[in-house]
């Protein structure tokens, strides 16, 4: 099968996307799939800057607000000037996601997929959009009686938290 590996992207998470679309291409090439690796920002990658750009690590910190609106601006340079018209990426049989944060999770990449008639891997833009909104996605569980950990909507007080939830807690941004 012909599997394009779309990673990267323009999000403070785009190292974490990284290291994951390296973990993919790994295992995708050894249960034998045709792989071409791409990156939202820059596009399909020869398999040069492919070794360059997964051979990173995760970091200890994402980039600065400065890279992330770099990236961004790349990112839509990329789509906008034709990434999913490029050959490469129209001759593969699905698409996989290895996005993470941003455009890759907010339903945008999965709504120009679907524009391009490109099949496409995970949830579609509805699902990608509600599913990125914690707040949002907790309260339509509970809707449903789908079981959910209790939660708190910053801003909150350590009061709050003490009545409400307790500790340890998870905080997602």
């Amino acid at each position: 099968m012909r599997i394009l590996v779309l990673t990267g992207g323009s999000s403070a998470e785009r190292h974490v996307a990284i290291a994951s679309g390296s973990q993919v291409v790994s295992a995708l090439r050894a249960r034998g799939h045709q792989v071409t690796v791409a990156d939202t920002t820059t596009g399909v990658l020869d398999r040069a800057a492919e070794s360059r750009l997964l051979a990173g690590t995760v970091g200890s910190g994402p980039p600065s607000p400065r890279e992330v609106a770099s990236l961004i601006a790349q990112e839509r340079s990329a789509l906008l000037g034709g990434l999913l018209d490029d050959p490469e990426v129209r001759a593969a049989d699905v698409v996989f996601l290895a996005l993470h944060g941003g455009s890759g999770e907010d339903g945008t990449i999965q709504a120009l997929l679907e524009l391009a008639s490109l099949r496409y891997t995970g949830a579609g833009p509805l699902g990608s959009g509600v599913a990125l909104d914690k707040d949002f996605s907790k309260r339509l569980f509970l809707e449903d009686e789908i079981p959910t950990a209790a939660w708190l909507m910053a801003p909150v007080t350590t009061a709050e938290v003490d009545r409400e939830l307790d500790w340890p807690v998870v905080v997602k941004p």
